[in-house]
């Protein structure tokens, strides 16, 4: 029996309302614990901040997806103070190492949390990994409030900086990690990454029963995450994943992009099932049909057992009848897809997504075939755009729509994030703001690029208007252009719009 050690908390700052389990902290978790560490895990995912923005109402509002009707019986808002919360939890369990799990959008609720601990808890060492500090750590180090900043991934580096804690040792030379030590920041050498295949099946025990949850067609259902890669083989400009490949190649830490054996992911399954019972299952990938024949083969063969309501994330290219018929069978509900951009050639030199639009008709043909709905994904705000390239965007969308009306359309502002290619593309044309990080989300209405006012405010227009344009015949663009209006009489029309085409009168 493994003897039980120090406390370590683990902090998921959360959006309002934006469930899921992250992977990334359950390794955290399912590592430590396995070496004996007490986890537990501060998340802010129902705490209703003063500037909390529900984006499940959003995306309902937009017409991007249906309305939750069963929420109050899963999703329970806090209504307590999460700084006192958060206090309170730290002087219960002690912890001496606290570690926050940081991206783009959550920093400024990051950095909330991490002073707050720094003010009545000085002693405490925190650790920030994620995205955002792997990237740009030289940004998350100068806080004052950060001890120690995770440079990739972090199951070795800290469990490493746990056990030297623990046993009084230094720790300012693990590789890894970048440490502010008796007065200067020593940094390291990043660690090698992961065979993902040794790792222990992620502890999803430690996490607040409601992130469990999350929506699927107007429901709230028990869904679990099963890990089945880490990073992507693309390339697209606007994700920070191609970064990551540069980053870990030029500093030898392997290839970025790793698939875990058809083998673990199986037991995966069937070790969670038993765990939490749930009644969906999402497959953590970027593009999860990016997988050989023989082990496709596999999954559909051991999935004829298990029949748990599933969903993933791929890309066009990976989309074929023959796959789409078998997973149907199997218990295939949903997808997400990027369509991105309506315009080939932007999307292929500006994205560096080759996919051609007749493969993106293809594919939701053979999608509508076999009954299987989907989430597609498109941008708009992007820098070198302008409103009637948007429109080609809108087009491609309504030919989707036309072949399949089960299909959402999720649309979103671009943001450039740091490490990502578009990022540097908007910084050497003047688009960047005077400012280290983008502290907004994607569902964001407001583009944080140098566009003219005028400009920004057609953006906010064509954001709320996007599935309007999609999904109603163009003899009523002209009224959809009244919508696109922020006073009074296009807030009129697109409540009536919007009304109208829920009611399916048109």
């Amino acid at each position: 029996m493994t003897q039980t050690k120090d406390t370590v908390l683990l902090i998921y700052p959360a959006l309002f309302k934006i469930t899921g389990l992250p992977i990334g902290i359950a390794s955290l978790s399912a590592v430590l614990g396995g070496s004996g560490y007490q986890v537990k895990v501060f998340d802010t995912a129902f705490y209703a901040l003063s500037d909390k923005q529900d984006w499940d109402e959003l995306r309902a509002d937009r017409l991007m997806s249906k309305r939750i009707v069963n929420e109050e019986q899963y999703w329970k808002v806090k209504t307590a103070d999460v700084k006192k919360d958060l206090i309170e939890s730290i002087s219960e369990c002690k912890p001496k190492i606290v570690g926050i799990s940081i991206s783009e959008p959550n920093y400024e609720i990051s950095l909330m949390l991490t002073r707050l601990i720094k003010q009545h808890f000085e002693e405490v060492i925190i650790i920030a990994g994620g995205v955002f500090p792997t990237l740009s750590p030289e940004i998350v180090i100068e806080e004052s409030s950060i001890d120690i900043v995770c440079l990739g991934e972090g199951e070795t580096a800290l469990l490493e900086l746990c056990n030297r804690i623990s046993n009084d040792k230094d720790y300012h030379n693990i590789e890894g990690l970048w440490v502010k030590y008796k007065g200067k920041v020593h940094k390291n050498s990043p660690g090698i990454l992961h065979n993902i295949n040794d790792l222990p099946n992620p502890d999803f025990s430690v996490f607040d029963e409601g992130l469990f949850y999350k929506p699927m067609q107007g429901k709230l259902y028990k869904m679990i995450n099963i890990e089945t890669s880490r990073g992507c083989p693309y390339n697209c400009t606007y994700c920070s994943s191609p970064k990551l490949k540069e980053f870990f190649l030029r500093n030898r830490g392997g290839n970025y992009y790793r698939s875990m054996n058809m083998g673990k992911i199986i037991e995966q399954i069937y070790y969670q099932i038993d765990e939490h019972s749930p009644e969906f299952i999402y497959f953590s990938s970027e593009t999860f049909l990016a997988m050989n024949k023989k082990d496709f083969a596999m999954f559909v063969e051991e999935y004829k057992k298990i029949r748990i309501p599933f969903w993933f994330q791929t890309r066009f290219e990976t989309i074929t009848e023959e796959r789409v018929k078998a997973l149907k069978e199997v218990g295939m509900f949903w997808l997400t897809l990027g369509v991105e951009h309506g315009n080939e050639e932007f999307r292929k030199n500006i994205l560096k997504r080759t996919c051609s639009n007749k493969s993106i008709l293809e594919g939701i043909s053979i999608l509508n075939k076999y009954n299987v709905g989907a989430s597609l994904n498109s941008m708009i705000g992007l820098p070198f755009e302008n409103r009637e390239l948007i429109f080609e965007t809108i087009k491609l969308n309504k030919k989707l729509f036309e072949i399949d009306n089960k299909l959402e359309f999720n649309i979103s502002m671009f943001v450039p994030f740091r490490g990502c290619e578009l990022y540097d593309s908007c910084k050497q044309n003047g688009l960047l703001p005077d400012k280290a990080y983008s502290a907004v989300s994607d569902l964001s209405d407001e583009s944080v690029l140098n566009f003219s006012k005028e400009y920004k405010q057609g953006l906010k227009g064509l954001m709320k208007t996007f599935n309007l344009y999609v999904k109603l015949p163009e003899k009523y663009y002209p009224r959809i252009k009244i919508a696109e209006r922020s006073d009074e009489e296009g807030t009129a029309m697109f409540k009536y719009l919007s009304r109208f085409l829920q009611e399916g009168t048109f």
